[in-house]
């Protein structure tokens, strides 16, 4: 509202949010595409479904797909407004599913953000996240020597 004095403690909060939307933009701006951290991933998935066990509030289903020109950055904020220093990082488990070669994987994650400044136990977001990776890897392509052989 205009002419009206903010507090003290939402401008700190502000502040708060504006730095973790700064750190999670710089973040994002690094980051190296798909095509480059992981040349055989054709194409990457992930279906986000969330619960909230405190009853607080519905938060809709995200689907997010990267191509190899996509930004290699799976971590994700909180969808609940006021959490802050919370989300999901995905890059862990996406690693580990790439590593071993699998089409896909589902887990649950937890958010440890907070939602209220004071970082009590009972100020924790503990929103859930059910996740579910989709890897299309690239055809391997037939190497010259190959394609000569069966000539």
């Amino acid at each position: 509202m205009e002419g009206v004095p903010m507090s003290r403690d939402g401008k700190k909060q502000d502040n708060l949010f504006g730095q973790q939307r700064e750190e999670w933009r710089r973040a994002y701006a690094e980051a190296l595409s798909v095509r480059e951290r992981f040349p055989r991933v054709e194409q990457l998935v992930i279906d986000m479904a969330f619960t909230d066990l405190k009853g607080v509030g519905r938060y809709s289903a995200q689907m997010r797909s990267f191509s190899p020109s996509a930004k290699a950055f799976f971590a994700f904020a909180c969808p609940r407004t006021l959490c802050l220093h919370g989300g999901f990082d995905l890059e862990p488990i996406i690693i580990k599913l790439l590593h071993d070669q699998r089409n896909a994987s589902t887990g649950n994650l937890k958010c440890n953000g907070w939602v209220h400044p004071e970082h009590t136990e009972d100020a924790r977001c503990l929103l859930q996240m059910r996740y579910r990776l989709q890897v299309l890897y690239e055809l391997p392509k037939a190497s010259s020597s190959s394609r000569r052989a069966g000539a």
